[in-house]
């Protein structure tokens, strides 16, 4: 039962506890609405619906959307999709985004994602906190290509090679976590198995041994975690101001 529904005759308001890695955002935003002491854990009606959705478009994983039932604004997907390789954490995705599985099946079309860049997730292509056990360090990223790419239209699809990196295309900008863009572009492969040495890009480590978790297993404490609460803090993860 990792799916949960909370709504009120304005918003309906869904949390996936299977992509939830706890960054606070939501209950930072709107501590009324979001408190993960309480059960349950969203009182979408403790607040205007124009909160609501405000606050659960600042989930960056994805676990928290919003549907609007009166009529409200939908949330719109960025143009173009951002890549920030959160330092020693995974990469924050925002966009029109279609997600495939190793075999290219559509599992996820969504505006935000956090993807495994650790090597240890049993959710694949989705972070879920393995990199705080793992102790994964990313080191710093350098800028790889700064001149703007094409413009192309329709979502970016994201779709992990097996034992091997995410193969990314549409257009793409990646910035760092201070906002400097490190690349713009159409298409880019980039390391889930934490052994590059020219992160977030893919730079071959993975041919020494990697094998990738083909079958997504979610942990039964993660699949019946009733909020946030259940799981280890990731405070630092949130854009840039100028994403």
């Amino acid at each position: 039962m990792s799916r949960r529904t909370y709504e009120t005759d304005r918003i309906r308001v869904h949390w996936d506890s299977s992509k939830c890695i706890h960054t606070a955002r939501c209950i930072n935003a709107a501590p009324q609405v979001f408190d993960p002491g309480r059960r349950p854990w969203v009182d979408v009606e403790a607040d205007d619906a124009e909160v609501v959705a405000d606050a659960v478009a600042r989930c960056p994983s994805g676990a928290l959307w919003f549907e609007r039932v009166d009529g409200g604004p939908a949330e719109e997907p960025q143009r173009p999709t951002t890549v920030v390789p959160i330092d020693d954490g995974p990469l924050m995705v925002r966009g029109d985004l279609v997600v495939r599985d190793e075999a290219g099946e559509e599992i996820a079309a969504e505006p935000r994602l956090t993807l495994c860049r650790c090597g240890g997730t049993k959710n694949p292509p989705f972070c879920d906190n393995s990199h705080l056990t793992r102790s994964f360090r990313s080191g710093r990223a350098e800028v790889v290509h700064d001149a703007d790419a094409e413009p192309v239209e329709g979502p970016t699809t994201i779709e992990p090679t097996p034992n091997g990196p995410l193969h990314l295309q549409g257009r793409i900008v990646i910035v760092n976590g201070d906002g400097q863009r490190l690349a713009d572009l159409n298409e880019t492969w980039l390391c889930r198995c934490g052994r590059s040495r020219s992160k977030p890009f893919c730079d071959g480590s993975h041919r020494q041994g990697f094998e990738s978790c083909r079958e997504r297993a979610i942990a039964a404490e993660r699949d019946q975690a009733e909020s946030p609460g259940a799981f280890a803090p990731n405070r630092h993860v949130e854009p840039p101001a100028s994403v």
